[in-house]
């Protein structure tokens, strides 16, 4: 059985997936940049239906370009972002890589929102882009 495990920098905040992420993508939104105060977000989406989440969550909410909400949550006490919601994919969670524990390894499948990429961040020949959101 898989077990993916995820926490915020003080422990508070915890995140359990009983499978593999159905998506793992680098965004590089505006919002990802604000919340994350970094140049992109590498995220893992899983199956609400298959998580656990466990702690006191802060939230920032966006209205991004498709018009659905979107937020990014993040630990009361330390404040580590950990999530990613949004109203267009209502039913899975997205968990911000950084924060997921081995073995979990990363493999994004593509890149999204690259008009919005700062100029100086690198995409690795051969990944998929996307301009704005998956299309």
């Amino acid at each position: 059985m898989v077990k993916v495990v995820a926490s915020c920098q003080c422990g508070q905040l915890k995140f359990e997936a009983s499978s593999e992420p159905v998506l793992e993508l680098i965004c590089h939104c505006i919002d990802c940049q604000d919340a994350l105060q970094a140049d992109f977000a590498n995220i893992a989406f899983f199956k609400m239906d298959e998580t656990l989440v466990e702690g006191e969550l802060a939230e920032k909410v966006y209205l991004a370009a498709s018009d659905n909400e979107t937020c990014r949550q993040y630990c009361d006490q330390c404040e580590t972002v950990m999530f990613d919601r949004s109203e267009g994919f209502p039913n899975l969670i997205g968990v911000m890589v950084s924060q997921l524990q081995p073995p979990f390894e990363s493999h994004p499948v593509c890149h999204v929102h690259v008009s919005d990429k700062k100029a100086e961040v690198k995409i690795p020949e051969g990944i998929k882009q996307y301009e704005a959101g998956i299309s």
